[in-house]
């Protein structure tokens, strides 16, 4: 049963901070939550399996933040979420991603239970390029931070201003 929408945007940070760049999302979360958080709610995951439950909280848009594997660290993409369902469709053989499920998955099943129906969601992809054990983001995932975090609260108040 969908909650009444306290506010309009949810801010996930999706990482693992013990895995090198795969922690991008969770940095960019902490950055975001001494910023913005009284305007929005920021909250941090261990996998993309979790945003199927927090897309039942009944939010009109969730923003989430998650790295990418590439060779080339510190890139940032922004994808919505028909980019993000296509992505599912062309999944390489090999392990995209050190969760559980991935992001594509997630909201691919959240759309199919109802749950993300009517949500507008985008995701800021960052590519990382060392997710080996161990903490702190490579030099080039951490120059990317700044930008995503500047995109996120642009992301937010065009959100605020079409609300």
């Amino acid at each position: 049963m969908m909650n009444e929408r306290k506010k309009g945007v949810l801010v996930v940070g999706i990482g693992n901070e013990y895995r090198r760049d795969d922690g991008i999302g969770v940095v960019v979360a902490r950055h975001l939550k001494s910023m913005i958080e009284s305007k929005v709610d920021v909250v941090e995951a261990s996998d993309a399996s979790s945003l199927i439950d927090m897309m039942e909280l009944g939010y009109k848009k969730m923003v989430i933040v998650d790295a990418i594997h590439s060779n080339v660290g510190g890139v940032v993409y922004r994808f919505r979420k028909e980019e993000i369902l296509k992505m599912g469709q062309y999944k390489q053989q090999q392990q995209s991603s050190t969760h559980a499920m991935d992001v594509a998955e997630a909201i691919k099943l959240a759309v199919e239970l109802g749950v993300a129906k009517d949500m507008d969601v985008v995701m800021f992809g960052v590519e990382g390029n060392d997710f080996g054990f161990g903490e702190g983001l490579s030099k080039e995932v951490m120059e990317s931070v700044n930008r995503v975090v500047d995109e996120i609260i642009k992301e937010i108040g065009e959100h605020n201003n079409n609300a």
